[in-house]
């Protein structure tokens, strides 16, 4: 039984408004055209807008994976320090005691975008502690970046 593209949208839509808020899952419908690319399984495995891709479905655990384009969606960030910047472009991950701000609904677990402190995006991740563990931590990292910009 093949099920329609419609029936995906949907699919990832509920996927989207759980992880990430129903404004990201709006926002991305109202961008223009969703396209969904499925795995040999059958399975969603891709998220096109616009034949851009901005989120991959994780295999182990159906988690939508932002990728930088992607970033626009997400609510969740950290905004670093400038002298942390071009480490975070080289895809390092995230010092702690360089983070500025962090958004308050984020939770550790959750993928975020990572900003420099006039809004640019660097790179998305998974915070790995919570705002108030990052405020009280000297070492450590704060967010592993899974992917940045190439500058």
């Amino acid at each position: 039984m093949r099920l329609s593209n419609r029936y995906y949208v949907e699919l990832v839509y509920g996927k989207l408004s759980y992880l990430y808020g129903k404004e990201c899952a709006e926002k991305l419908c109202q961008e223009g055209p969703v396209k969904i690319v499925l795995s040999s399984t059958g399975r969603p495995r891709h998220v096109y807008v616009h034949d851009v891709l901005v989120f991959t479905l994780r295999n182990t655990d159906g988690y939508l994976l932002p990728t930088i384009e992607g970033c626009k969606y997400v609510k969740y960030y950290v905004k670093v320090r400038e002298d942390a910047v071009p480490f975070i472009k080289q895809g390092r991950s995230v010092i702690a005691k360089t983070v500025l701000d962090v958004s308050d609904d984020a939770r550790p677990g959750c993928e975020v975008k990572v900003l420099s402190p006039e809004g640019e995006i660097l790179a998305v991740g998974r915070l790995l502690l919570s705002k108030d563990e990052i405020r009280t931590v000297t070492r450590g990292a704060a967010v592993k970046v899974r992917d940045h910009v190439r500058s």
